[in-house]
């Protein structure tokens, strides 16, 4: 019998899900222990023993409790942004929209430098300090520490706070509120009463999404943590499995971890269908409010401020100080850390590490749209729990922690794979699989938004599949697929913690280059390695964003 080619597509992809997420993660866990090799990794009696330990208790605490107060953090600073967005018109929206992407165009390791430039103690908001106050020690001194995470993950997340509820907030129908006017409400009362509740879905699905991402964060923990005592899971795992070998540790933290991803992700399905769609209100225009001394605009023009200056300033640290070099006793403006990166000379780990990123990302993002296409059409248009299932299976690379699919995949390419197949191609398959679930996030909807009558349509007129894929889904979904595919590149070209785990000085990679920059105290290559990559991932999304249109990940 002749095997539908969606058909065909759908078994190959889930294939490729099973035995290259599934299968590692779920091996690890229940592997074998070297010194024990009649015992598992993860056994319920070591599990017990290992969650009973004092010392593993403060780790799970305080990263429940950090990724807490960054949560709450980044919804307090969004809330704002999205009120304005909801609101208001101004010159300059849309640039200043495209902040609400930054935590997926922007790698982590380039969030950790610009902490380490901007806020750090020989940073350029202490240098001016100094120089101000006429002092030799730095005044503030609080980057390695709780509030440095803190920082560093609301820096990274209150732009996805200000995404989620921004989007709900301008389904609010004016109706109500005129209704509630008309009765005498105030706009305190007001907003407490039919805005507030309105909003509480998406408010808890973006707490929910950023306490995931922020209990999962790894690069910003290892270098700003400042030390023993700000250890989380994922750096705890990190240390069990690669230096100190422990893997029964790590698998029991992974369990761990990954329980707590999958219980979110759970939250995050469930609560996606409490949101309203209703019609929005019309906005004002924000330069002739602030001519009739209205005093939320200018609140709104403080606001704006207040967050460019938070947001450019690292950034722009970072390119500023790609130019700096130190010679004969101070510091001087040049070219010389470029022309070090771009010259042909022998070792020049740079451009190594430039050409890995490049094939990396190119065939990651092969791989995962070709992966995408047959996992996505497993949940257009299913409903109830047959598409949770779907999305939950699918999607549960996107919660998992990368340093945990990570440590699985050097536990199975050490027991499997080691000296068959090249690592490169290893690295390249793991970035699909975790890039897909947002191939997916951003091709479906647009997929639904074709009626599936055609589909039934076609059928009627004697069309296959193939044709009506050809003359009908392909001229709707083309520039989706483009910014799809574009974008999973992106987001391949910033991936470090997967990397960090597996690869060896065969496969370095850009952001690999720069957190080895950053651990030998050379900030000035490592700005100058940053601003390349950076560049490469924000012309990446904006050439696709400004030629082919918005899209959406979060709905």
């Amino acid at each position: 019998m002749k095997l539908h080619p969606l058909r065909l597509l759908q078994i190959s992809a889930l294939l490729l899900l099973g035995a290259g997420f599934y299968w590692p993660v779920l091996s690890f866990l229940s592997g074998s222990n070297p010194l024990h090799p009649e015992e598992s990794f993860l056994q319920g009696e070591f599990f017990l023993d290992f969650l009973s330990d004092p010392w593993n208790l403060r780790v799970i605490a305080f990263s429940l409790f950090q990724a807490f107060l960054s949560a709450l953090l980044s919804i307090l600073v969004g809330l704002p942004g999205a009120w304005l967005l909801t609101h208001y018109n101004f010159p300059g929206q849309r640039w200043f929209r495209l902040l609400t992407y930054l935590p997926f165009i922007l790698p982590s390791i380039l969030v950790v430098l610009a902490m380490v430039l901007f806020f750090g103690n020989n940073g350029w908001i202490n240098r001016s300090l100094m120089a101000l106050l006429g002092t030799e020690e730095p005044p503030l001194q609080f980057l390695y520490s709780l509030s440095g995470i803190l920082i560093a993950h609301v820096f990274y997340n209150f732009p996805i706070a200000m995404k989620i509820i921004g989007d709900q907030w301008e389904r609010i129908s004016e109706q109500y509120l005129q209704a509630a006017r008309s009765l005498g409400a105030g706009n305190t009362k007001r907003y407490f009463r039919i805005t507030l509740p309105l909003l509480l879905p998406s408010i808890g699905s973006a707490f929910v999404l950023i306490f995931l991402l922020c209990m999962n964060s790894f690069a910003i923990i290892l270098v700003l943590g400042g030390g023993i005592r700000y250890t989380t899971i994922e750096v705890l795992i990190y240390q069990l499995a690669r230096i100190e070998l422990d893997f029964s540790g790590a698998a029991s933290l992974a369990f761990l971890q990954g329980s707590l991803s999958l219980l979110g992700m759970a939250i995050l399905l469930k609560g996606r269908n409490r949101r309203v769609e209703q019609k929005s209100a019309i906005k004002s225009w924000l330069p002739e409010k602030l001519r009739n001394h209205s005093l939320k605009a200018w609140f709104a023009v403080c606001w704006i401020i207040l967050i460019l200056i938070f947001t450019l300033g690292p950034l722009s640290a970072i390119v500023l100080d790609s130019f700096r070099k130190f010679e004969n006793g101070e510091w001087i403006y040049s070219w010389y850390w470029y022309d070090k990166l771009f010259s042909w000379r022998e070792n020049n780990h740079f451009l190594s590490s430039l050409w890995n990123s490049l094939r990396i990302g190119l065939g990651s993002a092969l791989i995962s749209s070709l992966c995408g296409l047959g996992l996505v059409s497993l949940i257009a248009y299913k409903k109830g729990g047959q598409r949770r299932f779907w999305e939950v299976l699918t999607l549960f690379p996107l919660a998992l922690s990368t340093v945990v699919f990570g440590v699985a995949w050097f536990h199975f390419y050490q027991g499997h794979l080691a000296g068959t197949v090249p690592l490169i191609y290893v690295v390249m398959g793991m970035h699909a699989l975790l890039t897909c679930p947002y191939w997916i996030r951003v091709v479906l909807p647009t997929l639904e938004s074709i009626p599936w009558q055609w589909h039934i349509e076609s059928k009627m007129l004697g069309k296959k599949p193939l044709e009506y894929a050809l003359w009908i889904l392909w001229p709707w979904l083309r520039k989706t697929f483009i910014i799809a595919f574009f974008f999973s590149f992106s987001l391949s070209l910033g991936e470090l913690n997967s990397t960090m785990m597996i690869a060896d000085d065969n496969v370095r990679t850009l952001p690999l280059e720069i957190y080895g920059a950053i651990s030998g105290y050379r900030f000035s290559y490592a700005s100058a390695v940053a601003v390349v990559l950076l560049f490469l991932s924000v012309s990446t999304f904006l050439a696709v964003e400004r030629s082919l249109g918005k899209f959406e990940i979060f709905k």
